[in-house]
């Protein structure tokens, strides 16, 4: 009895995900009614920031996970930490540099199982810079449209954020968590 009572939201999961994925090839992240943000702390305090413009896809079926992707593309000029100064600061040569590199872009392709999460292994490219980022998220299936909560952890350094005086932890810290919480819709309902 207990363990039907634990199985029952992962089976409505993939019942949804697999209903929907026979009629469309994948789902598409509508970021009107999703949220990419991200932590991080700038002399010991904590402090958020998000994008307001990204995109995403994925295919994945859970009864087939090896075949799935997951396709993220986010507009670093549309940063927005509720401080107009930090974020001009974060598209400079310094940080982000958003003059060569405008676009961060996310691609995983392999996919297991962790716990009630998934996890997907996959790499970020950042600044010029492509390195291996871990994914954990959580499904959320509901009729025609699929939740998608999550959390990465990153290292800015490794990506070569921060140059100058910025390349030390002394002011700013070297990680940083991405979260995000995402409403996807099958790519085929989609303009």
């Amino acid at each position: 009895m207990a363990l039907a009572l634990i199985a029952r939201p992962f089976v409505a999961v993939i019942a949804c995900v697999a209903s929907v994925s026979a009629a469309s090839d994948a789902w598409r992240g509508d970021q009107n009614a999703g949220s990419l943000q991200f932590v991080a702390t700038q002399a010991g305090a904590k402090f958020t920031g998000g994008f307001r413009t990204f995109t995403v896809r994925f295919d994945f079926d859970p009864a087939r996970p090896a075949g799935g992707s997951l396709d993220v593309t986010v507009d670093l000029k549309s940063v927005d930490t509720a401080d107009a100064d930090r974020d001009g600061i974060l598209e400079s040569a310094e940080f982000f540099w958003t003059d060569r590199h405008p676009q961060a872009r996310f691609h995983a392709n392999r996919f297991r199982r962790e716990a009630e999460r998934w996890r997907a292994d996959g790499e970020l490219t950042l600044r010029g810079s492509t390195q291996p980022v871990a994914v954990l998220f959580a499904l959320d299936g509901k009729p025609r449209q699929l939740g998608m909560k999550g959390t990465a952890t990153l290292r800015r350094l490794d990506f070569g954020v921060g140059q100058g005086e910025w390349s030390t932890t002394e002011w700013i810290g070297d990680e940083v968590e991405v979260r995000f919480d995402l409403k996807l819709n099958p790519s085929a309902a989609l303009p």
